[in-house]
Formats: C-alpha cells, structure tokens, sequence
C-alpha cells in the first residue's frame, strides 16, 4: 500500500516536472508564484516548561504597511497620555 502511494507521488512529480520544463521561464516562475505556499512567521519560545506559538499573518490587501501601523499606534498612544 504505501509503496503503492509513493509511486504515484513520484508519478505525480514527474508530471509536473515535464509539464514545466515544457514552459518558458516567465511561465515557470509565474506557476511557482502562484503554487507556492510563502510559510507565515512562526515562533516557538518555551517558558517554564510550557511551550508558546506565536504566528503572524498580515492581509495583502491592508491599508497600512507595517510602518504606517506602528507611527499609528503610537502616536494614538502618545495623543491618549497628554
């Protein structure tokens, strides 16, 4: 059985190898840049024998990058104290 599975992995990948060498490069890098899974930001950190996960995810389609975020939250922050 499970020889069985590894054979038609190893079928599967072989088509797909055919398949995008038969491709122009630009095709090539265009289907691994949709197939391809971009693996999101993971931390394992252990404290006191518990283990912690902390993962980020961050929405293509936000408003704000990253910088413009951080000045918000602390600007908000800094307006709150005075």
């Amino acid at each position: 059985m499970a020889e069985d599975l590894i054979r038609e992995i190893h079928t599967q990948l072989d088509l797909i190898t055919s398949g995008l060498a038969a491709l122009p490069r630009e095709a090539r890098i265009a289907w691994f840049r949709r197939t391809t899974y971009v693996q999101p930001l993971h931390f394992l950190k252990e404290i006191n024998g518990t283990t912690y996960t902390v993962r980020a995810f961050f929405d293509d389609e936000a408003k704000e990058n990253i910088v413009e975020k951080v000045q918000r939250i602390i600007l908000s922050k800094d307006s709150a104290e005075m």
